[in-house]
């Protein structure tokens, strides 16, 4: 049975909508990613340092009307 998500573009126009996502079992962060087209985004929970590798299965780690957001990776430290 899916669940409902819904994704957030951060770094788009503030009046964006979120995305709604129907998420399968065995579905990855990764696989989502690529079927909305956002390739180089990662998942995460909306102000957490709770991010989703994009081989991570999302099914077991969400609920149902869930609100996720997208968002570039950032590098930090030196280099």
């Amino acid at each position: 049975m899916a669940k409902q998500i819904a994704i957030k573009v951060m770094g788009t126009d503030a009046d964006q909508d979120p995305i709604d996502v129907n998420l399968q079992p065995g579905q990855t962060a990764g696989e989502v990613l690529s079927g909305l087209g956002l390739q180089g985004y990662i998942l995460r929970f909306p102000s957490s340092s709770r991010f989703f590798g994009r081989e991570e299965v999302l099914y077991p780690n969400v609920v149902d009307g869930e609100k996720l957001e997208a968002t570039t990776p950032a590098q930090v430290g030196t280099l």
